[in-house]
């Protein structure tokens, strides 16, 4: 199998695995819900009776909770979606699956841990795991280079277009003020004729 095809069955099993990812979502979304589920009205009971003794009014407990328990669930959803946004957990997560299927024929394997550090251990799989986020990037770093070729023959096109315009443009105001200046020249001549003209039917008849 030739580099080209090996790229390609690389990007082909991330594509594939990328399905894990909006699952492993899910599954933290709903335990984050379920954090704070079992807050009761009843935890701030100690609370409620201090407030009704020290400022003789009473305190909504179970509209407290709930808002509570909205606010920080809402807090560790935002900080759940900042961790996976700021550490690339999605390419994490998909290349830890395509790394699971790739060695999934030496599962059960008992293997002579005590020889190696855990830096050797792992290092193939780190090694592993850095050529085919190396080969993803490579792939989109092409894909993304003919996407700016395009643009920019799309920019050139456009710019010479802008200056065809701006050339027409400047034509028309040169033709503009040489018929101005016609204009202004035979103006003086149009208005004595004008002038000759008003004179002749002003005349008396004989």
């Amino acid at each position: 199998m030739d580099n080209n095809n090996a790229e390609q069955d690389t990007e082909a099993a991330f594509r594939r695995h990328q399905a894990i990812v909006p699952q492993v979502k899910q599954e933290y979304q709903e335990v984050i819900e379920q954090l704070f589920a079992n807050l009761s009205p009843s935890d701030l009971d100690s609370f409620a009776a201090i407030i009704e003794e020290q400022e003789s009014s009473s305190v909504d407990t179970e509209k407290l909770v709930n808002g509570a328990r909205k606010i920080m669930t809402k807090v560790v959803l935002d900080v759940n979606q900042c961790f996976f946004a700021g550490n690339d957990v999605d390419t994490k997560l998909t290349t830890l699956e395509m790394l699971k299927e790739h060695y999934a024929s030496h599962e059960g394997k008992e293997w002579n841990f005590h020889s190696l550090s855990p830096e050797e251990l792992t290092r193939p799989l780190r090694i592993n795991s850095l050529d085919l986020s190396i080969r993803f990037m490579e792939r989109q770093l092409k894909t993304q280079e003919k996407e700016l070729e395009i643009a920019m023959a799309k920019s050139i096109k456009n710019r010479q277009r802008i200056h065809d315009v701006l050339a027409e443009r400047k034509k028309v105001e040169r033709l503009i003020n040489e018929r101005m200046e016609q204009y202004h020249e035979i103006k003086p001549k149009l208005t004595e004729m004008e002038q000759s003209l008003n004179d002749l039917h002003l005349q008396p008849k004989m």
